[in-house]
């Protein structure tokens, strides 16, 4: 009996418990097959009630799970076409299920798969080319297929596109096209979603992804896959009997003199994520200028903190670092006053931007997993840090096109080398640390916008008090405000659009995204 686990997958894995159910299990590769086809069959059904149906079919097992699915449908009274590729060699379960094929006696045309298929008379076409083994660029003839199934959908608007497990042509493992690749309308993904179907480019090929149960019991590998955010979490309840000082003292040391606005979104952001109280460490020639903005906020001017550091981060909880700070050498003595009085007290910290490119300056090791080490000798023991590609690159030592292409294996080193938590920004942003990872699948890209790294910033600073009362770890903190963050994005996208999105729009969806307005409780009838 196999379920569905909520966990994404690397292909590995996959395979792994694909090896289990198979020789520990006992269960035959025939039925893992047809199991996968059924559910493949059934998404097909509730697309397209009747119609043509263009069945595309490899040599592999991903052919394999094709056919019983062309088979299944045919059966069900759908006009089916299977093209199939002319290979010598075919894999035993394809050719296990081109026997029942034939064996049914269905009216089922099987043709050459060709690039001059007629792939505007299909209603669906379903992709069962190639699966999550594929690790080389796909070329030649099988190229050109894929780009004029492509086009043919693009221009016409048929047939339908579904992907058998992966879109033909994305690598499961980390999303890059491989040479050319099928841009699925859906993708019915066995088990578990894999990571190529999370990161870009492989998640908006992947178009709709629903998970089918294939048969395989997932439990055994289900520890080792990696963490789903695709909600806005749980979160503890809060105290009915709390205060501002429950709800966390927290001080947020960003902005300068020509850019306030960081330190002005990060602030209302903390705020609408449930801060009982902001100290806001800004230049004094601002002050007048932001006060208005947020009155809920205590301001305090960088001279007035550097005279006395350990007197204004006194009480303080969580301290937020960075946004719009600069990286003169007063940004770095206020980062370095506030880690160092913060040590003392206690504080979590929460490092984001300007102050990640000032740490980034005092790293000398080589190598990404020896400088991080370093980073976090130089840091307080509860650090998350949130930077974006460039600003990682920088704090690693390595190019960014590296980053891009090797993020989860460096994500997966990162999440236990150290106590820091990084939340690596991109658009599906990646969480690490205590053993584990996250991959985000909230928001979108009306979210690349100015000011919307700050407002993450300060929900992250907000949730980061749940660790200081010990309700969740920093990790999950840092997991939780991301989703929030995506979720605000989501929600305003939904009523202003995409294009138009502002940070200054994700800090007014914040109470949609943590579901306000909060049930006030069960009433009573008199």
């Amino acid at each position: 009996m196999g379920i569905v686990t909520d966990k994404i997958m690397t292909p590995e894995l996959i395979r792994e418990a694909e090896r289990l159910a198979m020789n520990v299990a006992g269960i035959p590769e025939s039925v893992l097959i047809e199991t996968a086809a059924g559910a493949l069959a059934a998404c097909v059904e509730t697309m397209q009630p009747n119609g043509r149906i263009a069945v595309l079919a490899g040599s592999g097992n991903n052919g394999a799970d094709a056919i019983a699915a062309a088979r299944f449908l045919a059966n069900n009274g759908f006009s089916v076409d299977v093209y199939e590729t002319e290979v010598r060699r075919r894999s035993d379960g394809y050719l296990g299920q081109l026997e029942k094929l034939v064996a049914s006696g269905l009216p089922i045309a099987r043709k050459a798969l060709t690039k001059d298929i007629p792939f505007g008379d299909y209603d669906i076409a379903i992709d069962g080319l190639f699966g999550i083994g594929l690790n080389r660029a796909i070329t030649g003839e099988i190229a050109e297929i894929i780009d004029a199934l492509n086009a043919v959908r693009e221009s016409f608007g048929r047939p339908r596109i579904v992907s058998a497990d992966v879109p033909s042509g994305i690598d499961a493992l980390g999303g890059s096209i491989l040479g050319t690749a099928v841009k699925a309308d859906v993708t019915v993904t066995f088990s578990a979603k894999k990571t190529g179907l999370v990161l870009y480019p492989g998640r908006e090929y992947a178009g709709k992804t629903i998970i089918a149960d294939a048969g395989i019991p997932m439990e055994p590998v289900a520890a080792k896959g990696y963490n789903r955010l695709c909600e806005v979490p749980k979160l503890p309840k809060r105290s009915p009997a709390g205060h501002k000082g429950t709800f966390g003292r927290i001080l947020i040391l960003a902005g300068s003199e020509t850019g306030p606005g960081a330190a002005l979104l990060a602030t209302c952001a903390c705020y609408r994520s449930g801060a009982g109280l902001v100290k806001l460490v800004i230049p004094a020639v601002v002050l007048p200028e932001v006060l208005h903005t947020v009155p809920e906020a205590v301001f305090c001017d960088r001279g007035r903190f550097l005279a006395d550091p350990k007197a204004e981060m006194k009480g303080i909880s969580v301290a937020l670092i960075g946004p719009g700070l600069g990286t003169d050498e007063e940004a770095q003595k206020l980062l370095e006053e506030a880690l160092e009085a913060g040590r003392e007290e206690g504080t979590v910290f929460v490092l984001d931007a300007d102050a990640l490119n000032i740490l980034a300056r005092k790293l000398t090791k080589e190598g990404a997993t020896e400088r991080f080490r370093e980073l976090a000798e130089i840091l307080p023991a509860h650090c998350i840090l949130t930077p974006h590609m460039a600003e990682l690159s920088r704090l690693l030592g390595i190019p960014v096109a590296e980053i891009a292409e090797k993020r989860l294996e460096i994500a997966t080193d990162l999440c236990g080398a150290t106590d820091l938590v990084p939340v690596i920004k991109d658009a599906c942003t990646l969480v690490a640390g205590d053993g584990e990872v996250w991959l985000n699948e909230t928001g979108n890209d009306g979210m690349g916008t100015a000011g919307s790294g700050d407002v993450l910033a300060g929900i992250a600073a907000a949730l980061s008090m749940e660790s200081v009362r010990g309700t969740m770890r920093l990790a999950e903190c840092a997991a939780a405000a991301v989703a929030v963050h995506g979720t605000a994005g989501d929600l305003a996208a939904l009523e202003i659009g995409r294009r138009s999105l502002t940070a200054g729009d994700l800090v007014r969806y914040l109470p949609k995204a943590f579901g306000a307005p909060e049930a006030l409780g069960e009433s009573s009838t008199l």
